[in-house]
């Protein structure tokens, strides 16, 4: 598997979140939300991300004229085009003493998608993956083993989904490369791009914590069968792009409350770097493990 050269290869690790983008508070713990967010009557107006794309092709502009969140979903749109790419996750969160440890990857190779994501701590065991076929979805739930190669899953029982159905229950499918929701309603005024000395930028983008996080919510209710809500205090996400706005990695910085014997503070960071592959990418049949 050949990664392009114009790739900026750094992993110090194997995201996510699980799926694409992050979710290191979906492995906190089942039960461990607080009560009192109801989510359900927060509406946000998602991005015409191929508009934005397709305008910047037509009229480009110097990247520093664009606000941050066009930005990013240009980046965000112009990775999702490409047919094979692959993604690297890490991410800890840490609340009453306990640290959860997550690792996973995302691959595409044309319509075929794949996710798995393992996570580990004293009080949570977590192993997932999911595959997508066109408009079949597969989630697998698996055993955790702990063991001197690393971090792995074994799997056997499972759900199917149509596309539509995992995008409504889990928040996005695997062809988008970011779980949160960053449009002009959710991007504070905070919010800035740089451009770094190597030619490339950086978006600094902090989030509204209950906007932006629609999505996400889905995806942490389901990844850990929680019965109440996370709620959140702060988002602060940065992408680096090159200087052809390629999307190169995102960083994550976010912090929210938990519910076990009272109301607990939870802070959380991920990191996923992102690949475009010059050639078909593997995707692990489901009896094959992967350590991380």
């Amino acid at each position: 598997m050949k990664v392009k050269k114009s790739t900026v290869i750094t992993i110090s690790g194997i995201v996510v979140a699980l799926l694409i983008g992050g979710t290191t508070g979906a492995l906190l713990g089942i039960n461990l939300s607080p009560k009192g967010v109801d989510y359900s009557g927060v509406s946000v107006t998602e991005n015409n991300q191929k508009a934005l794309y397709d305008e910047y092709l037509k009229n480009p502009k110097d990247p520093l004229e664009y606000k941050p969140y066009e930005l990013a979903n240009i980046a965000f749109y112009k990775y999702s085009l490409n047919e094979y790419t692959r993604s690297d996750i890490k991410s800890s969160a840490v609340s009453l003493g306990v640290t959860q440890v997550t690792n996973g990857q995302s691959i595409k190779n044309c319509k075929t998608s794949f996710n798995e994501s393992v996570s580990y701590s004293s009080f949570v065991k977590v192993a997932k993956r999911f595959y997508i076929n066109d408009d079949k979805v597969e989630i697998y739930n698996g055993e955790l083993s702990n063991t001197e190669q690393g971090l792995s899953g074994k799997y056997s029982e499972h759900e199917d989904l149509t596309v539509e159905q995992y995008k409504d229950k889990w928040g996005k499918d695997l062809s988008n490369p970011i779980i949160y929701t960053i449009t002009e309603e959710t991007t504070l005024d905070t919010s800035k791009i740089t451009k770094q000395e190597d030619g490339g930028y950086l978006i600094a983008l902090d989030l509204d914590p209950l906007k932006s996080v629609t999505r996400y919510v889905k995806q942490m209710i389901e990844m850990s069968s929680l019965s109440n809500n996370p709620e959140f205090d702060y988002v602060h996400v940065e992408f680096s792009l090159d200087s052809s706005l390629n999307l190169l990695e995102m960083n994550v910085k976010e912090a929210y409350y938990v519910w076990v014997f009272g109301k607990n503070y939870t802070e959380a960071t991920l990191n996923e770097k992102f690949y475009v592959l010059n050639e078909a990418p593997t995707i692990p049949q489901l009896n094959e493990v992967v350590y991380y």
